[in-house]
């Protein structure tokens, strides 16, 4: 567990009262329900406030699980019947989902229920709690700003093609070895940059996240909004 006195999210003083918006409560940046086993307290997690955490929840679950759809085994098989679940007790953005859902060659393939403003807002959560974990303070977004690219299961095909026809290897069996990246049951990866400022997460070898912290500018403001609009 990494000691914080302050929300690693937002920066307000957290309390132990377990009740109340600044509550403190543990966080696993990479939710539980992403992987297939169950992690400690004390493996790289950290405090945050119950209103933040909450927050992030409501991405945490359903993304975790639809990460996990076409994982090998019975994981896919958990996340679907989950995500049924769901389905049965009215969930609407998990019932626009299923509608959207196709079978195809390459396994299945559906509409995530996010907008724009949930993925870049999810990806600053990321990166605010790895960015605590690697320099040990808080991530002050007024002076910084993030920039988040999202990858699809396509991208990770294509990303996995090339790298096998340049390193004849499959890069998932090279970052589950790579002691410099942060492994989770060689499910779910965090690669962080050489000035750890620039941040990768890897979902099930399905999905992932691209970030960068840079200097808040005029010209990366500009960027930024433009990007937010893409």
């Amino acid at each position: 567990m990494i000691k914080s006195q302050n929300c690693v999210y937002c920066g307000i003083k957290i309390k132990k009262s377990q009740n109340a918006d600044d509550g403190r409560s543990v966080e696993h940046m990479i939710p539980q329900i992403a992987v297939s086993k169950t992690r400690t307290n004390a493996q790289g997690d950290f405090h945050v406030c119950r209103k933040c955490n909450t927050k992030k929840s409501r991405i945490d679950e359903l993304f975790g699980l639809i990460s996990r759809i076409n994982s090998p085994n019975e994981n896919g098989d958990i996340a679907v019947s989950k995500l049924a679940k769901m389905a049965g007790k009215g969930n609407n953005a998990v019932l626009k989902m299923i509608k959207s859902v196709k079978k195809t060659t390459e396994g299945i393939q559906l509409k995530l229920p996010f907008n724009g403003e949930d993925i870049y807002e999810y990806g600053v959560f990321l990166t605010k709690g790895e960015y605590f974990k690697k320099h040990g303070s808080l991530l002050n977004i007024t002076h910084k700003i993030v920039f988040v690219k999202w990858g699809s299961p396509h991208l990770i095909k294509v990303m996995l093609t090339k790298y096998r026809e340049i390193h004849g290897a499959n890069v998932f069996g090279d970052l589950a070895c790579n002691r410099n990246v942060e492994n989770i049951f060689n499910e779910c990866f965090i690669i962080a940059g050489e000035n750890n400022d620039e941040f990768v997460f890897i979902f099930n070898q399905a999905y992932l996240l691209i970030t960068e912290v840079v200097d808040c500018t005029k010209d990366n403001e500009l960027e930024n909004v433009e990007t937010s609009l893409l």
